[in-house]
């Protein structure tokens, strides 16, 4: 039998554990990192943190683009001496031009021009809007409209986003006239300030939208064939002080039976209205009063320490689900065989910070394990800098916070905040207003306190 080879082209830091994944499937594995619009990149500059990984990998290869035209002289390099069965790809930075590579290949794939509608937000909203599925208003700005006050006929609150982006980059929730103008007072400073890479994956082009209440969730979708499974759903929980931010989530939702029916029909549509019909997305959805809206379909599947906390609830390994769907085999879920819940909880500064000089790392083991947990990221010494919270970039950790069900594990990631406050010496951004204080567990009851 023919050695299957899956070629990863980037990846995010927890996708780099799809490495090891694919040698327990018997695979042969490759990487292609490119080095003009990693984000692995990104994500980190410490080696220590990756280089762990490629001890899974038969071969790695360093890139200086993944332009589809280089990539897919690359991938026929490759596929010369060792076919290649699946392309797959965990990075945001980097769905694009896999999709249209393994398209031009004959790989399994989301249809490009699909994908394509459903990451750029004006076109996925515009294909969600002419078939009568609820999205918000919306206006397009260029960035220099946008920089020189023209074109904007919605007034706050709103958010404005990139219609291409991550990570919450050039983003804004305004909930006021003067905090929109301080948000265009910054921007072109903070696009001069980022690094390059993160201004080449964000587009010049910003989607302004009117801001909806309600609660906040993500969907895991796997789709083949046109059947479409949700395996997972969250509950995410928005800094206090900057509603933009999302601070953690919990797993499994604590959604309502009839409102978690309603947001998989819902996502369900979305999904073909878009054309897609393979591969595995993370759509994020808000819960309203008047029932689901779309927030954002990303071309992936979950990030974060997500895949962790989804196979410590579920036993299942996501990463699994993912390489066997483009190895093209059967996959079954079962979003209702979770053990308890946990909460992802992302550990940031509220404001630029220092490290305590009475941080010690034996300090932090021991806070871990008063509060039971043994899932967590962060790696900080005395005296260490701390950037600002302002998007997924700038976390400083994450921590998996286990509880019988997701209220209990969401109010003892809170706890575990306010005590690591007191031994970094820094105040770290919150998702509780106030200590214990959630609420009833029905999402759209959760609005007031989250």
């Amino acid at each position: 039998m023919t050695e299957r080879h899956v070629v990863f082209v980037d990846s995010t830091l927890s996708g780099l554990l799809a490495f090891e994944t694919a040698k327990k499937l018997g695979c042969r594995a490759t990487l292609i990192e490119p080095l003009d619009s990693s984000f692995l990149a990104i994500s980190t500059r410490d080696r220590s943190r990756i280089d762990p990984h490629l001890l899974h990998l038969d071969e790695h290869r360093t890139v200086p683009t993944i332009a589809v035209d280089a990539l897919l002289a690359e991938l026929r390099d490759i596929a010369a001496r060792h076919p290649i069965h699946a392309l797959v790809t965990t990075s945001e930075a980097a769905i694009l031009p896999v999709a249209e590579a393994a398209h031009a290949l004959g790989l399994p794939t989301p249809a490009p021009q699909a994908l394509r509608d459903a990451v750029f937000k004006d076109r996925c909203r515009h294909a969600l809007a002419r078939a009568g599925l609820r999205v918000p208003h919306y206006e397009v700005l260029t960035e220099a409209q946008l920089l020189a006050g023209q074109g904007r006929t919605l007034r706050a609150p709103l958010v404005v986003k990139p219609t291409r982006g991550f990570g919450k980059q050039f983003s804004a929730v305004c909930q006021t006239e003067a905090q929109w103008d301080a948000f265009v007072a910054a921007l072109a400073r903070e696009r001069a300030a980022s690094d390059p890479m993160v201004n080449q994956i964000v587009n010049h082009h910003y989607i302004v939208e009117e801001y909806v209440t309600g609660s906040l969730h993500s969907t895991e979708v796997i789709l083949k064939n046109g059947r479409l499974q949700c395996f997972a759903t969250t509950t995410r929980y928005r800094s206090r002080h900057n509603d933009l931010l999302e601070m953690g989530y919990s797993m499994p939702s604590g959604l309502a039976p009839r409102q978690a029916r309603r947001l998989e029909q819902y996502v369900g549509d979305v999904c073909r209205c878009l054309g897609l019909d393979f591969g595995l997305f993370h759509v994020e959805t808000l819960y309203a009063e008047d029932g689901p809206c779309l927030v954002e379909v990303n071309g992936r599947m979950m990030g974060g320490v997500g895949p962790q906390v989804y196979q410590a609830l579920s036993g299942r390994d996501a990463f699994d689900l993912l390489l066997r769907t483009y190895l093209g085999e059967a996959v079954e879920t079962d979003p209702q065989a979770m053990d308890g819940a946990a909460t992802v909880v992302l550990i940031g500064a509220k404001n630029e910070g220092v490290v305590s000089c009475a941080f010690t790392q034996d300090r932090l083991d021991a806070l871990l394990a008063r509060h039971g947990i043994s899932f967590c990221t962060l790696r900080l010494a005395p005296g260490m800098p701390l950037r600002r919270f302002d998007g997924n970039v700038s976390v400083l950790g994450h921590a998996i916070v286990h509880g019988p069900d997701p209220r209990a594990s969401a109010v003892r990631g809170d706890a575990f905040l306010r005590d690591l406050d007191a031994l970094l010496g820094v105040e770290l951004a919150k998702y509780l207003e106030t200590p214990g204080h959630i609420g009833a567990l029905d999402p759209t009851a959760l609005l007031a306190t989250l």
